[in-house]
């Protein structure tokens, strides 16, 4: 015990840190579907790294009255009110990865941020999942603003060749903006059809508003890098073995954002 450089509490610091789902919002534009190109090549992108991915699609309804069995497909509504589910990750049917309809879902989830925070709210999406799944939060700017106001996490806005593609993103960094988050404008590889704005165009026009209009130099992440940077950038809750506690914190958690900077700063990428 009085070796330099270790104490007797070396073998409770260097104990390994398993870790729970983590979570990786993206705004969808005005017109969802156009964007499930950019989804779906994220998760593919992850999948390939050999965790599952959970796909959560605010911007589709679940079954008002979905009952086990009963062939409507698994929502975030049902599984956050359900005690029973617990685990999730992959499909039933082995798929590439699980996807759930969450409008409903992230509609009770506001309402838990707007009463106990988005830690509890963030607490309550977690609760359902496995350990390293990664959760793809596909939803309007305005509900990731409402459930993960005040966590300074990364959100990422896609930046898609279409005539409305350039309202749609700067709309997107300012409310993601506004609400605490850092936005970053994920654009697709590849050559951009005659007809379309040019995607490269998009994230500049983007980036120079943003830059001139609110203070804020926005980063973009091409698609070749998503599988280095969205791991890191997770918001995500570390759990430590039972009974190794960490000096000066008496919580067994550590989550990356706002409400947890002690554990944020160092592990934002």
């Amino acid at each position: 015990m009085f070796d330099i450089g270790f104490d007797q509490a070396a073998g409770l610091r260097s104990a390994s840190l398993g870790h729970g789902p983590s979570l990786m919002p993206l705004a969808s534009p005005a017109q969802p579907a156009l964007a499930y190109e950019v989804l779906c090549k994220m998760a593919s992108r992850l999948t390939d790294l050999g965790d599952p991915v959970v796909i959560l699609d605010g911007t589709a309804f679940e079954p008002a009255a979905a009952q086990p069995n009963d062939g409507s497909p698994l929502g975030l509504q049902r599984v956050l009110q359900d005690p029973s589910i617990s685990g999730l990750e992959r499909p039933a049917d082995d798929g590439e990865w699980l996807v759930m309809p969450a409008a409903r879902g992230l509609q009770s989830l506001r309402l838990t941020a707007q009463t106990g925070g988005a830690d509890a709210a963030l607490s309550r999406l977690f609760a359902p999942f496995a350990s390293g799944v990664t959760l793809l939060l596909f939803a309007t700017p305005f509900d990731l603003a409402g459930i993960l106001g005040g966590i300074s996490g990364r959100a990422l806005v896609p930046v898609l060749s279409q005539p409305q593609a350039t309202i749609d993103a700067y709309g997107a960094v300012k409310v993601l903006h506004g609400a605490g988050l850092s936005p970053v404008l994920v654009p697709l590889d590849g050559t951009d059809p005659p007809s379309r704005l040019p995607v490269q165009q998009v994230v500049r026009t983007v980036t120079e508003c943003a830059q001139r209009h609110l203070g804020l130099a926005v980063d973009h992440w091409p698609e070749s890098t998503w599988a280095q940077r969205v791991p890191v950038s997770t918001l995500s809750r570390q759990v430590r073995p039972a009974g190794a506690l960490v000096p000066g914190r008496a919580t067994a958690f550590d989550v990356m954002g706002n409400g947890w900077q002690q554990a944020a700063h160092p592990l934002w990428s």
